[in-house]
């Protein structure tokens, strides 16, 4: 018996215990091989009813077999026809791609076509001139209008010479180039024709050159078209106007001038008017009140210095002024005519710079050649006024050898630096080389008149003032109307070299007076000597409300001789008191520095200055008050001395109070116990009102 392999008979039972069925029937013990039986019989039985149906339904069957081999038809012959549209697709695809590469390069070529017809059409519009262009540059009047023509013609001029420049120049070109030429050559010639009738136009009697400068810078393109085309032309054009306006600029401010001058008012100052001068010695009584008078006028100020706050004012009106037969000092005449000048070329200077516009002229220059081109304005301007400024400034340098007035010539320098600040507010700078010029003339002449009178004033003869004359010095009243006008002249300004001399001015008066105080005789006369000389100055100072460093030494000068002048008064009527008070505090004074006991004063000598002073000090201070008066007091010769004369007696009295106090503060200080004598004292308060009773007289 063959051998039986069981080795997978336990895989089988464990297939078999995992059917839901097999698991049943083994779970209720069922006999397996009924069961197997059964289930074979089951099979046959559903096999049999599966062959029954089947055949029930074998018609239906091969009808859907036959409408699947129809559909397989079907679906061939649409595979067929896909196949054909595909192909079909891509043939048109191919087409389709060869009519867009088509398109675009049909694309390119318009575009190309379009570019060249555009230059094409930009270049035969550039060199093209037509026979209207032609006719209107020939015939039609030259207005606004003839500027657009001129405008397209220089277009097309520029064109071919950048076509000839680059070497571009095709025939039709080459064919223009002609017309265009003679086409120019009329313009020029029309427009050359056109300004200088105009410029003609401007010589003209009566003739308002403003205007007309207005009219021809509505043409101003005309002169800039032929300093393009023809230079040479241009320049004419240029030299013909410089030379017409140079001209009646002349010849208007020479008659201008002479006619000025002609209203001049006579030179006050003249070659010998120093500060040093000696009247005296002029002539009888007769003359010496006129040179007087005449040497007051040369060195106050006045109301010249109200020209500087006009500075803004007008010119003045020739015909009306010589109707009136109105004269004019020089500085007047001065700053009118130069105020004309001024107002003349900056109307001109402009027109010049817009008309003549040089540096707009050149296309592409660059800053250098503009540089170059500014500075051919400046001579295209200084070639028209060169003759009129240097009329101006001989007619400066004429007055300059006559006038020896240092406010004047100061006066006219302040006129210089005002016009010139109005000049650069207007924003022009034609006119500094003038005004340096003039600058070069005045200030070196001042500084020689300057020098002369610093000259006279250390020459002046101690012999001039008469002994125990204490009346002011003409030195001293000229000095101070002088000093005051140049101060006033310089506020603001501080120029250094008129400070400078003016202190040298101020040492060598203050030196002077010093010198003559000498001669007056006595210590005491010399003092009021000084004192009224030093007040006249400074009231002077005081009217003009001067706060110069030379204002400041003369109040110093006239409190020490003040001061000096109290002592002096005092001690000629209290010299006991005085030199009482002050021996005894000198000893105090030694006293309380060696920490000593103060020390006992001289009762005696005490008691008889305070009787004495009580029984005549009303006397005393009256013979002072008559002192003062005769000193300082107002006279025919001094008649601004009452006020002071009044201030320095109350200085005296009120100085003398303090004495008094003093006194009584030393014996009190040395006497604890009062001595018999001071009920003899006169109170302050009987002193005080006494002083008001002379400061109210």
């Amino acid at each position: 018996m063959e051998d039986i392999d069981f080795s997978e008979v336990d895989d089988d039972l464990k297939k078999f215990q995992e059917d839901e069925i097999v698991r049943d029937a083994l779970q209720r013990g069922v006999d397996l091989g009924n069961y197997a039986r059964q289930i074979h019989a089951q099979l046959a039985a559903t096999e049999a009813a599966s062959i029954k149906d089947y055949l029930k339904e074998s018609a239906d069957v091969s009808g859907l077999h036959e409408e699947i081999k129809a559909c397989d038809s079907v679906l061939e012959r649409m595979e067929h026809m896909l196949t054909r549209f595909q192909a079909d697709l891509g043939a048109i695809s191919s087409e389709i791609k060869h009519l867009q590469d088509k398109s675009m390069s049909m694309r390119i070529k318009l575009k190309n076509r379009k570019a060249v017809h555009k230059d094409l059409d930009a270049h035969i519009k550039s060199i093209f001139i037509s026979p209207e262009l032609v006719r209107c540059i020939h015939e039609a009047e030259i207005k606004e209008s003839y500027i657009g023509y001129l405008a397209d013609l220089d277009v097309k001029i520029q064109y071919l010479k950048q076509l000839q420049k680059e070497g571009k120049l095709d025939k039709a070109s080459r064919d223009m180039a002609p017309l265009c030429e003679r086409t120019k050559v009329k313009a020029i010639a029309r427009i050359r024709q056109f300004l200088l009738q105009r410029v003609y136009l401007l010589k003209k009697p009566q003739t308002n050159i403003q205007i007309k400068q207005n009219l021809l810078l509505r043409f101003k393109y005309l002169y800039q078209f032929c300093r393009l085309h023809a230079p040479s032309t241009a320049d004419e054009i240029r030299n013909i106007y410089t030379d017409t306006v140079r001209k009646i600029y002349n010849n208007h401010f020479k008659q201008y001038l002479l006619g000025l001058m002609k209203l001049q008012a006579p030179i006050v100052a003249k070659k010998g008017d120093v500060l040093g001068l000696d009247e005296t010695k002029t002539g009888g009584m007769f003359s010496m009140r006129k040179t007087s008078l005449h040497l007051s006028r040369v060195f106050m100020l006045g109301n010249r210095d109200t020209i500087l706050s006009n500075i803004d004012k007008p010119p003045i009106i020739y015909h009306s002024a010589a109707k009136r037969h109105t004269q004019f000092r020089y500085n007047e005449i001065f700053r009118a005519t130069h105020r004309l000048l001024m107002d003349t070329a900056t109307t001109e200077s402009a027109f010049l710079s817009d008309f003549f516009q040089e540096a707009d002229a050149y296309r592409g220059e660059d800053q250098k050649e503009r540089k170059a081109s500014a500075k051919r304005g400046t001579a295209l301007f200084d070639t028209i006024f060169s003759k009129t400024t240097s009329m101006f400034l001989e007619n400066l340098e004429n007055y300059l050898m006559k006038c020896f007035d240092c406010l004047e010539l100061l006066i006219l320098v302040r006129i210089v630096l005002l016009h010139s600040q109005m000049m650069r507010q207007r924003q022009t700078d034609c006119l500094d080389s003038l005004f340096d010029r003039i600058n070069m003339l005045l200030w070196p002449r001042f500084k020689v008149v300057l020098d002369a009178h610093l000259a006279s004033i250390r020459t002046v003869r101690v012999s001039s003032v008469s002994r125990g004359n204490t009346s002011v010095h003409y030195i001293s009243r000229r000095y101070a109307e002088f000093a005051a006008g140049i101060d006033v002249l310089n506020r603001g300004y501080d120029d250094a070299i008129i400070v400078s001399n003016m202190g040298r001015m101020r040492t060598a008066v203050c030196k002077l007076l010093t010198d003559l105080s000498g001669r007056i005789g006595g210590e005491k006369g010399s003092t009021v000597f000084l004192i009224n000389n030093y007040d006249a100055i400074l009231k002077v100072f005081d009217d003009k409300n001067l706060v110069s460093e030379a204002a400041k030494a003369f109040r110093e000068l006239m409190h020490t001789q003040v001061a000096k002048y109290v002592e002096m008064e005092l001690g000629d009527k209290f010299q006991k008191l005085i030199g009482f008070v002050q021996s005894s505090e000198e000893k105090i004074s030694e006293a309380v520095e060696r920490k000593q006991k103060l020390p006992a004063l001289d009762l005696q000598t005490a008691g008889d200055i305070i009787r004495s002073f009580a029984n005549g000090w009303k006397t005393q201070v009256a013979q002072i008050d008559k002192q003062v008066n005769s000193h300082f007091g107002s006279s025919s010769q001094n008649p601004e001395t009452a006020y002071q004369a009044s201030e320095i007696l109350k200085q005296i009295l009120i100085q003398l109070v303090l004495y008094y106090q003093r006194l009584q503060d030393v014996i009190k200080k040395c006497h604890r116990r009062p001595p018999g004598f001071m009920k003899d004292l006169v109170p302050i308060p009987t002193i005080m009102h006494e002083i008001k009773k002379f400061g109210a007289k």
